[in-house]
């Protein structure tokens, strides 16, 4: 079977239009992105995504969780005693107080 190969003339026709085409792409882009028209259009597209009626977009604003004022602060532990669990930060409180039984699988000792 005859190898045929790609004439580069052809070649270079070929990346002459395709750089042609993203130019021109671009250039029409830059053109409607004057003046902050998209940072406009890219904000009113952000209210629109909160704004439709949607299960997850209740789901979303539905929810409670946050993080407090207390755990973004720098340098401070969630509880300081040692052992005790960051939840139940009192004393006497075990950090793990879940124990797994002895079985033949686990070989614990005793």
């Amino acid at each position: 079977m005859a190898n045929k190969s790609v004439s580069p003339p052809s070649v270079l026709l070929a990346i002459l239009v395709l750089v042609s085409l993203t130019i021109s792409t671009s250039a029409s882009t830059w053109q409607s992105c004057r003046n902050g028209e998209c940072m406009i259009a890219a904000a009113e597209e952000e209210e629109e995504e909160f704004g439709m009626e949607s299960e997850i977009t209740r789901r979303i604003l539905a929810t409670s969780q946050y993080i407090s004022y207390e755990a973004l602060k720098r340098n401070s532990v969630p509880c300081s005693r040692r052992g005790a669990s960051y939840y139940n930060c009192q004393a006497g409180g075990q950090a793990n107080p879940y124990q797994r039984g002895c079985s033949a699988i686990t070989r614990c000792r005793s």
